[in-house]
């Protein structure tokens, strides 16, 4: 996969909103709501930065519970 985003301006009851969609090569996404662009395109390079460490962790989990499924059999 590859890495995306999109950043869409929304008006709400309190101003302008930025919705950031984000995705990173393992397919990993993310929907957050952000005031102005420049929060919006630091959330996705901090996103992006993070891609490692939440593959290594999602793995981990992932690992536990297969273990776990297999020794409740």
């Amino acid at each position: 996969m590859k890495r995306n985003y999109k950043i869409t301006e929304e008006q709400a009851s309190f101003g302008t909103t930025y919705k950031v969609e984000m995705r990173d090569e393992y397919g990993c996404e993310r929907i957050v709501y952000e005031r102005t662009k420049e929060l919006a395109t630091e959330r996705i390079y901090d996103f992006w930065e993070e891609t490692k460490e939440r593959k290594k962790l999602n793995d981990s989990l992932s690992n536990c519970l297969s273990e776990m499924y297999k020794n409740n059999r």
